[in-house]
């Protein structure tokens, strides 16, 4: 596999204390922006003007399913994913971006971003199937234990916490920090780890896992109301509808970069590999740290929210 795609590091073309400077700058920028973050306008932005002029108070849909019935979960769903596109739980999936434009499979050093697109999808919806099948097998009474606050914010730390860490070491490894480890796999491992589909899949597993642990109020009562039905079947089928809609601007972005841009992105990539790599890594590291800090850290040492405590808003 020597010269392959897999066997490319970017410590070919940076020296090791560049691109470790590189990924401390990255981090840092996105913790700065996790101190500052301001929940309160981008969830009411989700909650008031995409649910509110949608759909209504859902607040008071959340317990309306005998009115309203199975098909208005399915819209419930769509907008509940829209609703926190741009929530802190849910704006990182944006850091996957520039991983998936410059998609290139591992084998042939062709890119493939369309390929790359269909199986982010598809992991996002294998997650939000699983955890649907889940959520209607344990019922209202399940959901409504879920629900309750301190259990909720437990759940988002534990899983954004968790999802920040392996964002980051993957971040790491893509940007070569972590060869002395992964050039003791196997060649067909490290094809395999490389390749698009690969790659993209993982990312739509993450992105799968944010429905886990979502404590936005909106996702919450769409929860209640998915669960009032009692089946795993129905909870299945709109919680995949919940994850799509949670992509849905990420993946129209991505259409258009790609449709604006594609070829030149492709001639790049195939040119400059180090350069899709190096921003591929940088945006993993950013979107780990932003994780690792506002949902770990700053809610167990208290070191967040600075923009509150400054009384800027």
């Amino acid at each position: 596999m020597t010269g392959s795609v897999a066997d490319f590091s970017l410590r070919d073309q940076y020296s090791t204390t560049r691109l470790a400077l590189y990924a401390l700058a990255a981090a840092a920028l996105a913790i700065v922006v996790a101190g500052f973050w301001n929940f309160h306008l981008v969830d009411g932005f989700g909650r008031d003007v995409i649910a509110g002029r949608t759909i209504g108070d859902t607040g008071t849909l959340a317990g309306a399913f005998g009115e309203r019935g199975l098909t208005f979960g399915f819209v419930f769903a769509g907008v509940a994913g829209l609703a926190a596109t741009f929530t802190a739980c849910n704006c990182v999936v944006f850091a996957m971006l520039p991983g998936l434009a410059c998609s290139t499979d591992g084998k042939t050093g062709q890119s493939s971003p369309w390929f790359a697109l269909a199986a982010f999808v598809g992991g996002v919806a294998v997650v939000s199937i699983a955890y649907g099948l889940y959520i209607g097998s344990i019922g209202s009474a399940g959901v409504e234990a879920l629900n309750v606050r301190e259990v909720r914010l437990a759940q988002a730390q534990w899983v954004f916490t968790g999802i920040g860490v392996v964002m980051l070491v993957w971040g790491l490894g893509e940007m070569g920090l972590f060869d002395g480890v992964t050039r003791r796999l196997s060649g067909s491992a490290r094809t395999f780890l490389a390749s698009a589909s690969t790659k993209a899949a993982t990312i739509g597993i993450l992105v799968g896992l944010f429905s886990v642990g979502r404590p936005f109020p909106v996702f919450r009562e769409f929860l209640t109301y998915a669960a009032e039905a009692g089946s795993p079947l129905y909870g299945a089928a709109v919680m995949a509808i919940q994850g799509i809609g949670q992509i849905l601007v990420m993946v129209a972005l991505f259409a258009l970069l790609v449709w604006l841009g594609g070829r030149k992105l492709l001639a790049w990539s195939r040119s400059n590999p180090a350069g899709p790599r190096l921003m591929s890594g940088l945006a993993l590291v950013a979107g780990g740290a932003f994780f690792v800090f506002y949902w770990g850290l700053a809610f167990a040492f208290d070191i967040g929210r600075w923009g509150f405590k400054l009384g800027w808003y």
